[in-house]
């Protein structure tokens, strides 16, 4: 079983410095997925090269790449390794988030309260459900995690990847599709609220516990848990919001 002790205490300058990250991160993912979306670039082509692209938008690699793996986990392009980044098209219309055009403060809480009530049972239909395969692969994803809050680092497309594969393992397809069709909300609700080490490392470890639920499949634990996690994302969520409503009234 995983512990709850914490990786490391937080550091002030990892977390200004995870902040100015994200901002890059999330200028970039913003224009990209405009760009895409207005049909700069046609489903199936090929985007530039990291290196070149990364010049060209005045940004690190690392910060491209990261929104390169957003961009693949709400379904815009696909990553092939060995072979480059290419464009799969604009995500269909029938997607609920096509059907919001701005994520406000009441769309956050509201995603944070619909994950609540659907994804501790996902994880628990996962327990049962899930194969050998499925739980190697969202162990990964918990693992790269792990240590990308080590690091003190965001990781929210890898977050979107861990969540959605979870629902995968359900194998409930309305479900499955249900979550998959909020993406581009789940992302945005993840860069408006965990910016901080310290929920980083909280969200990491949570993460961790429902992995070992889910190799042991451990149907009541894994819902505790994803229960728990879900619990305590709603917490930063309007703690977030609480805190943006209090600077508006300054």
């Amino acid at each position: 079983m995983t512990e709850l002790n914490p990786f490391l205490k937080p550091d002030p300058a990892l977390d200004e410095a995870a902040v100015r990250s994200n901002r890059v991160f999330n200028a970039v993912f913003e224009d990209l997925q405009k760009r895409i979306r207005q049909g700069d670039w046609l489903a199936g082509e090929r985007l530039p090269g990291i290196t070149r692209f990364a010049k060209e938008l005045n940004v690190s690699t690392s910060s491209l790449r990261e929104a390169l793996r957003s961009l693949q986990s709400i379904g815009l392009v696909k990553i092939v390794h060995g072979s480059g980044v290419y464009v799969t098209g604009s995500r269909p219309f029938t997607d609920l988030s096509s059907h919001f055009q701005a994520v406000g403060p009441g769309l956050v809480v509201a995603l944070a309260e619909t994950r609540r009530i659907v994804e501790p049972e996902l994880a628990a239909l996962a327990a049962v459900r899930g194969t050998e395969a499925e739980f190697k692969e969202i162990e990964n994803l918990a693992r790269q995690m792990e240590q990308r809050a080590k690091d003190g680092q965001d990781f929210a497309e890898l977050d979107v990847q861990f969540h959605s594969s979870i629902a995968h393992a359900a194998h409930n397809p309305i479900l499955s599709r249900m979550l998959e069709g909020v993406g581009d909300l789940f992302l945005e609700s993840r860069r408006r609220v965990v910016i901080d080490l310290p929920a980083i490392l909280r969200s990491a470890r949570y993460h961790l516990l429902i992995v070992d639920a889910l190799i042991t499949h451990n149907a009541p634990q894994a819902r505790l848990w994803m229960q728990a996690h879900m619990n305590s994302m709603l917490d930063d969520v309007l703690a977030t919001e609480a805190r943006k409503q209090s600077k508006e009234t300054q």
